[in-house]
């Protein structure tokens, strides 16, 4: 009897322990299933923290748009104005709908074609120099051997028609593309003949490729801004050789563009108080014969004084 009762206590005592052990494992299970629940649920609340800054950021990356009459500035001439502001990602506009419209670049498309001719190490510094070929050009300053510096300056068509015929239309397009450069239409390679010397013209100048204001400034803001395949060097040089005007606040960079229809531009950027302002003033009035890029830089000038 003792023997039987101390056999029900072993085997009571077993059960218990073994009862112990199962309930242990089974509250492991439930531990980690609900450590497991409390992960989904923790990385659940992660990921909706995650889509409420996500939104909260498009929202801050929301830019600002202001229209402006900056009629005064344009003297009657018809045109349009685009500046963009990095450090608080707003946009300016006079006569939006215009800005927003695309339009042959002309010569400010040497900015683009200085940028991949450095790239491509077709030239290497402001000093590279292209041959002249003795053909007697309208433009003065053209007829003789270039530098990068001066074509760009003088803004001599045949110094970069070289400079895109060594790099290839494929590469063109490849990194026009990349740009999102306007439409990215170089299909009239040799241009429409508007210039009556073939060296002369060119898919940029009043031919296949087009581009709006709103498009320039942006295309510039995302190179200045380091969002594209060219290096810090590239650009310097590239910086170089679009600078007009330097003082202790602050640096103008831009490049100008005539067209024979009374279009006229002048692109580009200030630098001030690591703080760059990128501009864009096209103008459109063959009423006017005042109409050119050295006139669009003054009005440009004029407005960024305001």
């Amino acid at each position: 009897m003792k023997l039987k009762r101390c056999m029900i206590m072993g085997i009571t005592a077993y059960l218990i322990i073994g009862s112990m052990s199962g309930c242990s494992s089974k509250e492991n299970g439930n531990s980690q299933s609900n450590q497991k629940e409390q992960t989904i649920q923790i990385n659940q609340t992660e990921e909706e923290i995650s889509e409420n800054e996500d939104v909260k950021n498009e929202e801050e990356l929301q830019p600002i748009t202001v229209t402006v009459d900056y009629a005064e500035a344009f003297q009657s001439i018809q045109g349009c104005a685009v500046i963009l502001n990095s450090e608080n990602n707003t946009y300016t506009f006079y006569n939006e709908d215009k800005c927003r419209t695309r339009v042959s670049p002309n010569s400010t498309f040497k900015v683009i074609s200085a940028l991949i001719g450095i790239h491509n190490q077709v030239v290497t510094s402001e000093d590279s120099k292209m041959g002249y070929d003795g053909m007697n050009y309208p433009v003065d300053a053209w007829n003789a051997d270039l530098r990068l510096e001066d074509a760009f300056r003088s803004s001599c068509i045949w110094y970069f028609r070289k400079v895109i015929e060594e790099v290839g239309q494929e590469t063109i397009q490849e990194e026009l593309n990349k740009l999102d450069y306007g439409n990215c239409d170089i299909s009239e390679w040799s241009g429409s003949g508007v210039n009556s010397f073939p060296e002369l013209n060119g898919f940029w100048i009043e031919s296949s490729l087009l581009i709006s204001p709103i498009e320039q400034v942006e295309v510039l803001h995302k190179i200045m801004e380091g969002e594209t395949i060219y290096t810090e060097s590239e650009i310097e040089i590239l910086k170089s050789i679009m600078l007009l005007e330097a003082s202790d606040s602050k640096k103008i960079y831009g490049k100008t563009g005539t067209g024979t229809d009374g279009t006229a531009w002048f692109t580009g950027f200030v630098e001030k108080e690591n703080t760059n302002i990128y501009f864009a003033i096209y103008l459109d009035d063959n009423s006017s014969n005042e109409i050119s890029g050295t006139k669009a830089q003054e009005i440009a000038f004029n407005i960024l004084e305001e």
